[in-house]
């Protein structure tokens, strides 16, 4: 279960999706907003997720996947203004250190943004300790009291 918040796609509602598969889902969604607009599609927080279906692959950590590109979505000053036509973000917001500056940056480079954050409901979403955030939506709610700095550099 996750919210997706289809920013301009759907006037910002948030919808609750609880299909299996929620993540296929949204892609989906986004692969089709991206093919509407003619422009490509942007995966960020990439892993090897989608990564075959995605015009362009980004993630902070070097990745061997197909057409990637190495960069912070705090700061994507590589890309020009609505140079994608959606940007697909899975479980990456709770990990920056500023989620409005994340988000800033992707309404700015893409016509539309899919993003999917952990339920602050589910126990796991607070004991991860690589989550910086504890998000509902794109709504930050507290600082993840369990966080702990990650021992290596990206």
């Amino acid at each position: 279960m996750a919210y997706k918040i289809a920013n301009n796609l759907y006037h910002g509602l948030q919808l609750l999706s609880v299909a299996l598969g929620y993540n296929g889902i949204v892609f989906g969604q986004a692969k089709r907003a991206a093919d509407r607009c003619g422009k490509p599609l942007l995966n960020v927080g990439c892993k090897s997720v989608y990564t075959d279906s995605s015009d362009v692959n980004l993630d902070i950590v070097a990745r061997d996947v197909p057409r990637f590109v190495r960069g912070d979505i705090q700061d994507l000053k590589m890309f020009t203004d609505k140079e994608f036509g959606a940007v697909y973000a899975s479980h990456v917001l709770e990990h920056v250190e500023d989620p409005d500056a994340a988000l800033k940056e992707l309404h700015r480079i893409s016509e539309n943004v899919f993003v999917i954050t952990p339920l602050p409901i589910w126990p796991w979403t607070w004991l991860h300790r690589d989550h910086k955030w504890i998000l509902q939506g794109t709504r930050k709610i507290c600082r993840n009291p369990f966080y702990r700095k990650p021992l290596h550099k990206h």
